[in-house]
This record gives structure tokens, C-alpha cells and sequence, in this order.
């Protein structure tokens, strides 16, 4: 990514699914309009993950918020992408920086169970960056740049030099 956009980054975090799941669960689960009906009764060891959400608003918890964001038996990533986002944002909407930061032990023990990251648990300067990006983004919108790439017949994603330069200018600026 980096070598990608030509920019820096300096920390990585990888959430799993688990945590996911119970950071939803945790935060009392999120409302969320559901565009349309989500199912799939054909899960298992290298399939889809079974689904059956019908169109509308609704309170979704753990493994059917997690099911919803990751779905994409009849989705490109973009679509998949899109849902993702919007679903972070009515989390954000509807939970906010109080019951963030009231329950922020058990929080923290479910980020601490089920992410990995580069930044060592010594690093206050790091862990303190985090913190304050999180408290300055939850006063701001969510703004979405959207990747102007191509969907294309191989299964990857083609994008140009120009529109690239031109995305990466928007995220950094934004």
C-alpha cells in the first residue's frame, strides 16, 4: 500500500472477526437500514458464511452485523466496501465518544484479545496518537474518496496512473 500510494504509513492494526463480533455486542449492537434481503444457507469451510437478513431497519449484534459487513456471495468489493463503510457510520452516529471511553477497559481487553499490531505495548507516544485521532475523528463526519478503479473480468481492480495521483491527493487533503 504503501508503494502503492506513495505514502507513509506507520502503524498497521489487523481487527479478526471475533473481535468484531463482540466490540458490536459490547457497545449494545448497531441499528442499521438494510438495503435489501442478505441471504445465503450454504456456509461452511471455504464457502460463504450463512445469512438471512431481511430489508429494513434493524438492531444487528455479533455474528449477524459481522455476517452483513462481510457479505459478498452476489457483491463486487466495492459494493462490499460501501456497506462496510456506511454500517462504521451509523455505529459512529449512534454510540459515541461517552460509551467509548466508559467502557473503554473491557473495550480494550477485546481489542487487546483479538487484534495484532506493530506498536508496542511500551509505546505511549503511539498508543496516545491513537487515542487523539480517535477523539478528533468522532467530533468530524465520516468522508468517504471513493477508488475510481474498474471492476475487471479477471477478478482485480485497474485503475490509472492519473486517477490514482488524483485519489490519493483527495485522501491525504481531505
Amino acid at each position: 500500500v504503501r508503494k502503492l500510494l506513495g505514502i507513509p504509513i506507520h502503524h498497521v492494526i489487523n481487527v479478526n472477526f471475533g473481535g468484531f463480533s463482540r466490540a458490536v455486542n459490547r457497545l449494545g449492537c448497531v441499528y442499521a437500514d438494510i438495503d435489501r434481503r442478505y441471504f445465503n444457507d450454504r456456509g461452511g469451510p471455504g464457502g460463504y458464511a450463512t445469512i438471512d437478513l431481511k430489508a429494513g431497519y434493524q438492531k444487528l449484534c455479533g455474528q449477524d452485523a459481522l455476517d452483513y459487513v462481510r457479505f459478498r456471495h452476489t457483491d463486487s468489493d466495492f459494493v462490499r466496501a460501501a456497506r462496510q463503510q456506511e454500517f462504521l457510520r451509523q455505529a459512529k452516529e449512534q454510540i459515541g465518544l461517552g460509551k467509548l471511553f466508559g467502557d473503554r477497559k473491557t473495550l480494550l481487553k477485546i481489542f487487546g484479545r483479538y487484534t495484532q499490531t506493530d506498536i508496542s505495548e511500551d509505546n505511549d507516544a503511539a498508543i496516545l496518537g491513537l487515542l487523539k485521532l480517535a477523539y478528533e475523528s468522532s467530533k468530524r463526519p465520516i468522508q468517504e474518496i471513493p477508488f475510481p478503479g474498474i471492476d475487471t473480468a479477471a477478478g482485480y481492480v485497474e485503475i490509472s496512473p492519473a486517477k490514482l495521483a488524483t485519489t490519493v491527493e483527495r485522501f491525504i487533503n481531505v
